[in-house]
């Protein structure tokens, strides 16, 4: 199973979950937004001066490399692994894995797991988001944070049965 890209998907959507965060984070605090909602018309005008501007050109360049060698990563394993190709746009998960009856059931146990997750996470941070005055991008970012905590419980369940596997 080693190259096997199935089983690092997960850390990959956790780089660029970070790699957003950080875009979100140089876009809600270096630029200016103005908004004008009057009947005649509507304005929205977005402002990046100086340093934010090469900031988030920069960014954007890191960003896209990455995109980049992901969908080389997944086009490498595809050509190794005809029978699990991964797909970039799909709306079933890549996460499950259903090769046999045991990859069914760890993939069923590391789901389980993520919707226990979000059923505590969600309704708190809500709570929290309604008593502390957050801000958007703090919100965003928060809940870009809650979805890199459903990967990582994925992989770590993924993981150990590996583990155990190999032992």
């Amino acid at each position: 199973m080693k190259g096997d890209m199935r089983y690092t998907y997960p850390i990959w959507q956790m780089g660029c979950i970070l790699l957003l965060i950080a875009l979100t984070s140089i876009i809600g605090f270096m630029s200016d937004f103005e908004y004008s909602n009057s009947p005649e018309s509507f304005l929205f005008q977005f402002n990046l001066e100086g340093l934010g501007f090469w900031c988030l050109l920069a960014w954007l360049i890191v960003l896209v490399m990455y995109l980049l060698i992901f969908r080389w990563k997944i086009h490498l394993h595809n050509k190794r692994n005809p029978s699990h190709r991964l797909k970039i746009m799909t709306l079933k998960p890549q996460e499950y894995m259903d090769d046999d009856e045991l990859f069914e059931e760890v993939t069923r146990r590391a789901t389980q797991k993520v919707y226990s997750y979000f059923t505590v996470g969600l309704p708190f941070l809500a709570t929290i988001f309604l008593i502390l005055p957050i801000g958007k991008v703090g919100m965003l970012n928060i809940l870009l944070l809650l979805a890199i905590g459903q990967y990582f419980i994925y992989y770590r369940t993924m993981r150990r049965y590996m583990k155990e596997d190999t032992e």
